[in-house]
């Protein structure tokens, strides 16, 4: 099913939350909605699910028009950010057979929903777990208790408010990547909200980055981390090098000079420069400009922070080559940058 956001607007009183948003969520994608708190991202996903409504705009799910359509009715699931999956006194399997076994007036369909459950179950990898109270299960398996009675009613779209927010990191890896399996094997068009860059990148087909009630990019994660349309994206996206810069003659000179950095794209007089951290590269240099202040290894890799006529930047690369610089802290070196984006100011 697909989804069509038409110049929604919605107001909190004086705040506006979304600003005539347009958005297309494809059939059978699986799309993110990242930005920082209040950029509008769960409102627009609330708002699709039918539990806000917009003061304008338009809402199409599969080509019809839904905001007059009640939550039930629109063939929706919703995965909430704070998990409750089951009351404590029940367990995994009763509370979808209590119910729909209590309206089920016939055999038949409590047979069916009796596998419907053994189902879900099976798909969300819980089937050992299901004669558990809430109790006795982890946070992860309670999420994913959580996503199969979403899954329940069958919907045609399912929509996630950051659901793995609640979880430790650990937890959160192995989920993100389970969640992508089931999205690959069972194709059901889903939205899912986080402020979790690495999360968005490494789930999503698409990424919606939003800020202040506006869209800012849209893209496949390599489009938006590779080629941010704006300042905001750059920054937001990854650890990032920040410098206030001039242009000249196609050159960005930060500070007095010390940093001089080729420009594209027409940019002139104030700005502001962007530089990765991989995309910073360090050589040893006796009589270098640079300085190495510190070294910070972190599992496989290293950041390298450096100090540049009063600049502080910040480097980053594998282990590996760090051994073979033979490079420590105090020692002088020399930098150059592999990519940079310039962005007027």
């Amino acid at each position: 099913m697909a989804i069509q956001v038409s110049g929604i607007t919605k107001r909190f009183n004086d705040f506006t939350a979304l600003d005539s948003v347009d958005l297309e969520v494809r059939s059978g994608e699986l799309l993110a909605l990242l930005g920082p708190s209040g950029s509008g991202k769960t409102t627009l996903l609330r708002i699709m699910a039918g539990l806000e409504s917009p003061d304008g705009g338009g809402l199409l799910l599969n080509g019809e028009e839904a905001l007059g359509l009640k939550p039930r009715d629109r063939q929706v699931g919703f995965v909430f950010q704070h998990y409750a999956p089951v009351p404590p006194h029940d367990r995994v399997r009763q509370r979808r057979l209590r119910a729909e076994g209590a309206a089920a007036r016939s055999t038949p369909r409590l047979r069916r929903i009796t596998r419907r459950v053994t189902e879900l179950l099976e798909l969300v990898q819980l089937s050992p777990f299901a004669g558990r109270y809430p109790a006795q299960l982890s946070g992860g398996q309670r999420q994913r208790v959580a996503l199969a009675r979403a899954l329940a009613i069958e919907p045609k779209v399912l929509l996630l408010d950051e659901p793995f927010g609640a979880l430790d990191a650990k937890v959160r890896k192995e989920l993100r990547r389970w969640l992508r399996k089931l999205h690959d094997d069972i194709h059901i068009t889903s939205v899912f909200v986080t402020h979790d860059q690495e999360e968005a990148l490494e789930l999503a087909d698409r990424v919606v980055v939003m800020n202040q009630g506006r869209i800012e990019q849209i893209g496949t994660p390599a489009e938006v981390y590779d080629h941010p349309a704006s300042a905001f994206v750059y920054e937001f996206l990854g650890q990032v090098n920040r410098f206030d810069c001039t242009v000249e003659d196609g050159v960005a000179r930060v500070g007095d000079g010390a940093l001089a950095i080729p420009t594209e794209g027409g940019v002139q007089g104030a700005a502001v420069a962007y530089v990765r951290p991989h995309d910073l590269v360090v050589t040893p240099a006796s009589a270098g400009p640079a300085r190495i202040s510190g070294i910070h290894v972190v599992g496989p890799d290293a950041r390298i922070e450096i100090d540049l006529a009063g600049l502080s930047l910040e480097a980053e690369m594998d282990r590996e080559r760090l051994a073979t610089l033979g490079i420590a802290a105090g020692d002088r070196c020399a930098v150059h940058i592999d990519r940079a984006r310039v962005f007027a100011r």
